[in-house]
């Protein structure tokens, strides 16, 4: 039991982490300026829909294609440990996750009504890291009651991401730009160790 409790920690902590939602305020109430607070919360609505199904599409078939490919299990772990290392490094320099996406993107995202599915979901929130460290967690886990925690732990993050937007304007203006930046820091931290510990771990496996 212990072991199942560690492992929904791990992968709470390291998804919400990867998500960044409160890196993503800011990006979210700059793209919403000149939308009325309904068509705001509807947007949050759409975009916790579109993270919910990346999210549990590939936690759920991620492995399987990616043994269509020949991908081991320990190769992902190495790849996956890298892209959380390098997205950590990113807020540890002040930089959130939320500039994943191109400068195109942002432009197009700006004049679109509709910013939900691009660039909210895909890429800020569900982006390469978000489905990577699914689909390694998924890899990881160990009968019934593993994958409930996985499950649990996944919706427990998306339920934190869709409080932290619907409330953006009021913890924008509770945290302060110093508080975010702070926030943002001890997230990557955080994230730094367990994208090292991915990569060991697949080093570790692959040479085994």
């Amino acid at each position: 039991m212990t072991d199942h409790i560690i492992f929904f920690l791990n992968s709470s902590i390291t998804l919400f982490s990867v998500l960044d939602p409160i890196g993503a305020v800011g990006v979210f109430l700059v793209l919403t300026a000149n939308m009325s607070k309904e068509r705001r919360q509807a947007q949050v609505g759409r975009t916790v829909k579109a993270v919910t199904i990346i999210l549990l599409v590939f936690t759920f078939t991620g492995a399987a294609i990616f043994k269509v490919f020949g991908i081991s299990i320990s190769a992902l772990l190495v790849a996956g440990g890298l892209i959380l290392m390098q997205m950590s490094l990113r807020m540890l320099e002040g930089k959130t996750t939320v500039s994943r996406n191109s400068a195109k993107e942002q432009d197009e995202a700006e004049i679109k009504d509709d910013i939900a599915i691009i660039p909210m979901a895909i890429p800020f929130l569900a982006g390469p890291g978000a489905i990577t460290t699914v689909i390694v967690f998924a890899s990881r886990t160990e009968g019934v009651v593993g994958w409930v925690s996985l499950i649990i732990s996944v919706s427990l993050v998306i339920g934190l991401t869709y409080i932290i937007l619907l409330q953006s304007q009021r913890l924008a203006a509770m945290l302060g730009e110093t508080g975010m930046r702070i926030t943002v820091r001890v997230m990557g931290i955080i994230l730094l160790a367990m994208g090292a510990e991915f990569t060991l771990s697949g080093i570790k496996g692959y040479f085994n």
